[in-house]
């Protein structure tokens, strides 16, 4: 053991023991950010994250040595830990075989993942208990550079106030990369299908209003080399993965996927990495949960 990276700490959380090996080793050597940051930080942040994860299927990336060194997915646990991880048989079709998801238990279960080297939590639109239909909608906006976020506030703004005018609210989100989420919760009512087109043709009529602003991803290649802001229609597939609110992502700084007011947004008073490991708590204090009510708004989608 590196004499640098100290000796194991262990943690009381909602009855478990969560030790924590290692907790000096440094998971963003640039900025000096360590382990023990990143669980304490999922730590002060579990129980306003938790109700994101609950009963919801999720995919775990791993960086057990640090953000620049390997990395790895879970998508199929083989070993649930009664309290922390429980797991949903989901049948994959296309290869003809059950995996065995993770699904968070807990505010511990957050911790302990964390404590594992796992930095960044990625849900499915659906819960468990109704796997095939989602309770929200996303539209995924991209842009290629940081230095290009002004437009992607731009088109969330245009794409709030094109929802607003068929009666829907909206929910914003950084991703904590380069562009943001907007999400649109759902009765759970639709199929995926139904919402990925659903999507899709909102991409398409802001594409016809504002063609110098948006642009839909390529059928082959869903990424793009223009400066439009891409709509990913396609996250609304059903074992396709979202950042989830409030996940630290393994990039430069530490940024977490962060609520955001409209007004926030149109004040254009932020940059994403404004929003990080070391930021956030703090503003869920003041501010609370701005994404509160994506969790208990049910909304039909209007015809388009």
């Amino acid at each position: 053991m590196d004499p640098n990276e100290g000796l194991p700490i262990h943690w009381q959380i909602d009855g478990f023991d969560i030790e924590i090996k290692y907790p000096g080793k440094l998971y963003w050597p640039d900025e000096k950010i360590t382990k023990l940051e990143l669980v304490t930080y999922y730590r002060d942040i579990a129980a306003t994250m938790m109700p994101y994860l609950e009963k919801r299927p999720v995919t775990l990336r791993y960086f057990p040595r640090g953000i620049h060194k390997i990395s790895f997915y879970k998508r199929d646990y083989s070993a649930p830990i009664p309290g922390l991880i429980d797991t949903y048989p989901y049948e994959e079709i296309s290869q003809n075989k059950t995996i065995n998801v993770p699904v968070v238990a807990s505010r511990a279960g957050i911790v302990y993942l964390a404590s594992k080297g796992c930095i960044e939590f990625h849900t499915w639109a659906s819960l468990i208990t109704d796997i095939f239909h989602p309770t929200w909608a996303v539209f995924d906006l991209d842009i290629p550079t940081r230095e290009d976020f002004p437009m992607i506030l731009e088109a969330a703004l245009k794409l709030h106030d094109f929802l607003a005018e068929k009666g829907i609210e909206s929910f914003a989100k950084t991703s904590g990369g380069s562009g943001m989420h907007v999400y649109v919760p759902i009765k759970t009512q639709y199929t995926f299908s139904e919402v990925k087109d659903w999507v899709k043709k909102v991409g398409e009529q802001l594409q016809t209003q504002y063609p110098e602003l948006f642009t839909l991803p390529k059928k082959r290649n869903r990424t793009h080399d223009s400066d439009q802001v891409v709509i990913d229609y396609m996250q609304n597939v059903i074992t396709r993965n979202t950042a989830s609110v409030y996940t630290v992502r393994a990039k430069p700084g530490a940024p977490v996927s962060t609520p955001v007011s409209w007004e926030e947004v149109k004040e254009k008073s932020f940059k994403p990495q404004d929003f990080n490991l070391k930021t956030v708590p703090e503003r869920v204090k003041q501010k609370g949960d701005l994404f509160k009510d994506v969790l208990n708004l049910k909304q039909d989608l209007p015809p388009l």
